[in-house]
């Protein structure tokens, strides 16, 4: 066996415990010339490959189980630069979870600023939030299940973005009704990662627009409720 058969072997070949057994093994496309590309272009896209490679192996072999070799394959990389753009598989996984982060962050807010209302803004930031991990399941895979499983730096970040998500879902009012406390929105924000992390597990990402509407729900309640309490006292004090 040469080594170059050793290489893609290690790739396709399951190793310990797999997060997703359902998965087929992952393909590997050749990439194309991108000659003409400054080098800033250049580096930009290795990263953005390596990411989308990381990705797709971790959906295949769990983030444990997960070798630098297979990251390169998948990306198209050499190892020799992987290593000029990250010092190690943890610092990757980081840099590919923020990157994500940020890239789920920018269609929640185009989609809310066409909104107007905190309610109606949530609909909207929710359903493209949905559809987003809908259309991009290896990285909905890396956000919601992986992050639970990494290094300490990626842990840290995942918490960082629950507290993000978490101040996305206080309503800003003026005289404070509906408006929850932090902790609850704390709560809401960590229910809310762990139900999608759940049907990410499964195989269900795809489907994960279909929770729109329950989604919504869970996460007004609380804001309703303290409506309708703000209501009653203002009605009992009268």
């Amino acid at each position: 066996m040469t080594a170059e058969q050793e290489t893609s072997d290690s790739t396709r070949r399951p190793r310990g415990s797999r997060r997703r057994p359902d998965l087929p093994p992952p393909s590997v496309e050749k990439i194309p010339s991108r000659s003409g590309l400054s080098r800033a272009e250049v580096i930009a896209n290795q990263r953005a490959r390596i990411f989308d490679g990381f990705a797709t192996a971790l959906a295949y072999h769990g983030y444990e189980d997960t070798k630098v070799t297979d990251i390169v394959e998948l990306s198209g990389v050499s190892r020799a630069t992987f290593y000029e753009r990250f010092e190690s598989k943890e610092i990757c996984f980081a840099a590919a979870y923020e990157d994500g982060v940020e890239r789920l962050a920018g269609a929640l807010e185009e989609a809310a600023r066409s909104e107007r209302g905190w309610a109606n803004q949530l609909s909207a930031g929710l359903a493209a939030g949905l559809e987003f991990l809908a259309a991009n399941p290896s990285l909905a895979h890396l956000l919601l299940v992986e992050s639970l499983a990494a290094a300490r730096p990626a842990r840290l970040e995942h918490e960082r973005s629950l507290e993000r998500l978490a101040e996305v879902l206080r309503p800003a009012a003026a005289d404070d009704r509906g408006a929850v406390s932090e902790e609850t929105a704390r709560l809401l924000a960590g229910g809310l990662a762990s139900h999608l992390s759940g049907r990410v597990l499964a195989g269900e990402a795809e489907r994960l627009p279909e929770l729109h509407d329950l989604m919504l729900r869970y996460l007004l309640a609380p804001s309703l409720a303290a409506l309708r309490t703000t209501d009653e006292r203002r009605t009992a004090a009268l």
